[in-house]
């Protein structure tokens, strides 16, 4: 029996959601990833633009699930886009798909999560469009804050950089969970570090992703019968 199948959706830059959920998967699964190229354009022409080609190649491997791993792409343009988003993926893929940002507000929902303090690295017209996205799925955001990196061209980096950003921003504030976004931050190890310094839960979008991909693949494989579009 082949090994199940993860297919990962990054933008081009991304250089820490391959290895940060490549090394904690189980024997019987592997990653497979498709870049979306970003430019200057940003989310809008990734994924306008550059989704179409990066689906096509990630069918042609069969995929048993797909991740959406770009979670400012999933809040751009409302929840509702997102959900269309999951189900042009699933199309073109024939792999039930997820996106992180989706996946995110699920664990938090599952958690009791009503208050939530947000971390990011982004600069503050991409933190708008997450609180938004969060506060339609009813989820109260008492502080959102971002590194105001450029783009999703943002360093690795760790806990050493975001436990102290973290206490600067949620400082006074009363909430039930952390939400920690970006697929391009090291956060799944170092989530018992998070929360002993926030003391609360920690959702992170890569650790919800991986949760849920396995998840899916407690179903059977999808078999290697995906028509392919030209």
């Amino acid at each position: 029996m082949r090994r199940k199948r993860i297919g990962l959706l990054i933008p081009s830059p991304n250089v820490v959601a391959e290895p940060e959920l490549g090394r904690r998967l189980p024997d019987n699964v592997s990653l497979h990833t498709a870049r979306m190229y970003w430019t200057r354009g940003g989310e809008a022409e990734m994924l306008d633009r550059y989704l179409p080609d990066a689906l096509r190649d990630l069918a042609s491997l069969h995929p048993d699930v797909v991740i959406f791993a770009c979670t400012t792409a999933g809040a751009l343009r409302g929840n509702a886009s997102e959900q269309a988003l999951i189900r042009s993926i699933e199309e073109a893929t024939g792999a039930p798909a997820i996106s992180v940002l989706a996946e995110s507000i699920a664990a938090l929902r599952r958690i009791g999560a009503r208050h939530v303090g947000v971390l990011t690295p982004y600069p503050e017209e991409d933190n708008h469009h997450i609180a938004a996205a969060l506060g339609e799925a009813g989820v109260d955001v008492v502080a959102i804050d971002g590194l105001r990196l450029p783009g999703v061209a943002s360093p690795e980096l760790t806990a050493d950089d975001l436990i102290p950003f973290g206490r600067h921003v949620l400082t006074g504030k009363r909430f039930d969970a952390v939400f920690i976004a970006c697929t391009n931050l090291f956060t799944i190890d170092a989530l018992p570090a998070f929360e002993a310094a926030f003391g609360a839960p920690v959702v992170s979008t890569l650790a919800a992703a991986r949760e849920a991909a396995l998840r899916a693949l407690a179903q059977p494989a999808a078999p290697d019968t995906v028509a392919l579009s030209s």
